[in-house]
């Protein structure tokens, strides 16, 4: 018979035995090995918790034997938070259940907790079934993907299938939040969450006034050697320019200012819309309540692109062939460069020095 306590106990003593050891004599390919395989390592300890969680869960032992909950158990068991034990017993019985597939994904280290947690999150009792019988597409999706984007279109899909619990304008405006709180004589700390049209609107905004503020920074710094901020300080500056402007515009004299928005329908994807970037998706079926608002545009895009050319009687491309790129090219398309499309010009391949045209075949975001 496998012996499980013993072999509990043995992991528990290597790995009380590696952390008494002092590691900062590792090699770098020795500590980036390392941490690939204890990352790997934790999911696997995720889901074998979880399998013991959901075990006395199902059975109802701690509520025989100690007249309380398992969540509630393991929390004075381990002076935690009951509601993160609550999480984690609620993820448990969901992947020994109908996503069994995804905790043999995550007993592999193929995903993540988090990555279990958002689809049992989704698999409501309204759609529990339908989510299950995707799992295996979003397992796959989470090794390609990165985890923010993943889970957006996660939560897009669950917006198409929960017809029971369809979008609500009233409740989105619920979930915007914001929250100022003072940190010492000189500063403050916002925090918040903002959805659909205001967090597309907003993020357009403060990163069109970051990009300016980065092009003066390394003007800057070329001129006379100033530090160029990390994004976050251009972000922040940004904001409060933002702010700045608008408070001082007397709204009864000046047009407030319009940010321009694009939203894309993939033909892949037609019950889904997004931004230029990806980072932002939603159903289909907010496209109604969007649509009212004059600054966004909806773009229909097909899988083979748009092809938008301009010759030689224009040298600059506007704004909508600067869109197509994003979409075709995403960020700098320089191998080896990370930079976002909001950072990029549109690059002409032949120059137009040269004879160049500013057409979308030979244009690429640099």
């Amino acid at each position: 018979m496998f012996d499980v306590a013993g072999e509990v106990q043995r992991l528990d003593e290597a790995t009380a035995s590696l952390a008494s050891r002092d590691l900062s004599g590792l090699s770098d390919q020795e500590r980036l090995a390392a941490v690939r395989t204890m990352w790997a390592t934790a999911a696997m300890n995720e889901s074998i918790l979880g399998q013991l969680l959901a075990g006395l869960e199902a059975d109802g032992v701690c509520d025989r034997d100690f007249g309380m909950g398992t969540a509630a158990w393991a929390a004075h068991e381990t002076h935690g938070d009951r509601r993160v034990a609550a999480t984690r017993v609620n993820v448990a019985m969901k992947l020994r259940g109908p996503l069994a597939e995804t905790g043999a994904a995550l007993a592999r280290g193929d995903i993540g907790f988090e990555h279990a947690r958002a689809l049992a999150d989704a698999a409501n009792p309204r759609i529990v079934d339908l989510i299950a019988a995707e799992q295996g597409e979003w397992i796959a999706r989470a090794g390609r993907e990165p985890f923010r984007s993943w889970v957006y279109a996660l939560r897009a899909r669950v917006e198409v299938l929960d017809q029971d619990g369809p979008f609500d304008p009233d409740r989105d405006r619920a979930r915007n939040r914001l929250s100022i709180t003072p940190n010492g004589p000189d500063s403050i700390l916002i925090r918040g969450e903002l959805v659909g049209e205001l967090a597309i609107g907003f993020t357009q905004a403060v990163e069109a006034q970051a990009d300016g503020r980065f092009r003066q920074a390394v003007k800057d710094h070329a001129e006379a050697d100033i530090a160029v901020p990390p994004r976050a300080t251009l972000r922040a500056e940004a904001l409060g320019e933002l702010v700045r402007r608008g408070h001082a515009a007397d709204p009864s004299t000046v047009r407030a200012p319009v940010p321009d928005v694009t939203l894309v329908i993939h033909d892949t994807e037609p019950d889904q819309i997004s931004s230029l970037d990806g980072q932002f998706k939603m159903a289909f079926e907010r496209l109604a309540h969007l649509a009212c608002l004059p600054a966004i545009t909806a773009a229909a895009v097909s899988v083979d692109g748009v092809v938008l050319a301009l010759g030689r009687t224009q040298r600059y491309a506007p704004n909508y062939q600067r869109r197509v790129l994003i979409l075709r090219d995403g960020g700098c398309t320089f191998p080896g460069c990370g930079a976002p499309a909001s950072w990029c010009d549109a690059h002409h391949v032949h120059h137009w020095e040269d004879g160049g045209l500013t057409d979308i075949a030979n244009l690429a975001n640099r």
